[in-house]
């Protein structure tokens, strides 16, 4: 198991290396995805932060700077980080984690995004209301496939 562990390890400090060649400017043209236009309705007011009872359902990159967590069936939140977060921006992330920095708490301006070996600073926090975006999914678009994360 140990030697698995180097060779992971080693692996990951390759595309380390590799990522650093490729800097991403922060506001290139371009840079926000197609999922942003979907999201972006139905995100919050800013809160200054939420508590974090269980394990990240999953993510989607909104632009290299912005991302949707879910938290669970009907719990998501948006996050900007300072841009651009890791080598490439989010949108070239396989995981991400969240830091705490009080108990289960993640708070703006206070906690990051953990991706790829970075650490990207959280500037702002927005709930997003996925279940009445998937109600207006489906509502909206009878027939056709539901919301996919």
């Amino acid at each position: 198991m140990r030697n698995r562990g180097l060779k992971c390890w080693g692996a990951l400090a390759a595309l380390a290396a590799l990522g650093a060649c490729a800097t991403v400017p922060p506001d290139r043209p371009g840079s926000e995805l197609p999922a942003r236009e979907r999201y972006m309705p139905y995100v919050g007011p800013p809160i200054e932060r939420f508590t974090w009872m269980m394990p990240i359902d999953g993510f989607e990159a909104l632009s290299d700077s912005e991302l949707i967590v879910f938290m669970g069936a009907n719990t998501a939140y948006y996050l900007k980080v300072w841009a651009p977060c890791g080598t490439k921006g989010l949108r070239f992330s396989h995981g991400v984690g969240l830091s705490s920095s009080v108990g289960g708490t993640v708070t703006a301006r206070l906690d990051s995004v953990q991706t790829q070996g970075m650490s990207c600073p959280i500037s702002e926090i927005r709930p997003l209301d996925y279940k009445r975006m998937k109600e207006e999914a489906r509502a909206g678009h009878a027939g056709q496939p539901d919301v996919q994360r």
